[in-house]
Formats: structure tokens, C-alpha cells, sequence
């Protein structure tokens, strides 16, 4: 049982620790002034990710739109590919 509790702390620190990383380059122009690398695919799955209230409770449902925000810009950040593609149009959509 101490292990698996182990197991599952380690694993919850991991997760916030990613979900962290996301924020902050999601976040760094507005924080640092400038982009940090991997804004464009954070500002991709921006883009790509709505709100959807699941739970009716806020805090979860936000918890669950971060987490997927988060995961989505990780799953770019290994497929450059659809980043690379989408950048046109997320210029376009940050200039209006």
C-alpha cells in the first residue's frame, strides 16, 4: 500500500509539474514579454480547446479543460508537423 501511494503522489507531482510547463509558455508573452519555444503549439491548443462544462462544478471543469489543453500541446510539441500548418491561421486569428 506505501507504494502505490508512492506511485500515485509521484505521478500527481508529474502531472502538475507538465501542467505547469504548459502555463507558463502558454502564458510568457504576457508574463516574460516575449515567446517562449513551443508557443505556437501552446497557442494552438488554445485555440483548438473549448470550454466544456462536464461536471457542472468550475474548479474540475477547469481542472479538465487545463488538463486537456495540456495534453493536447504536448501530443504538438511531438508532431511539429500540425504546428507548423496551423501557424498561418493563428496569426491571422491573433491579429483580429
Amino acid at each position: 500500500m506505501y507504494h502505490l501511494r508512492t506511485v500515485l503522489l509521484f505521478l500527481g507531482c508529474l502531472g502538475c509539474l507538465g501542467l505547469a510547463d504548459y502555463e507558463l509558455v502558454a502564458k510568457s508573452p504576457r508574463l516574460l514579454g516575449r515567446q517562449l519555444p513551443g508557443g505556437f503549439a501552446a497557442a494552438a491548443a488554445e485555440h483548438r480547446t473549448h470550454m466544456v462544462h462536464r461536471t457542472g462544478w468550475t474548479p474540475m471543469d477547469r481542472l479538465l479543460h487545463e488538463g486537456e489543453e495540456a495534453l493536447l500541446y504536448y501530443r504538438l510539441l511531438l508532431h511539429p508537423a500540425a504546428v507548423t500548418a496551423a501557424r498561418p491561421l493563428l496569426q491571422v486569428a491573433q491579429e483580429s
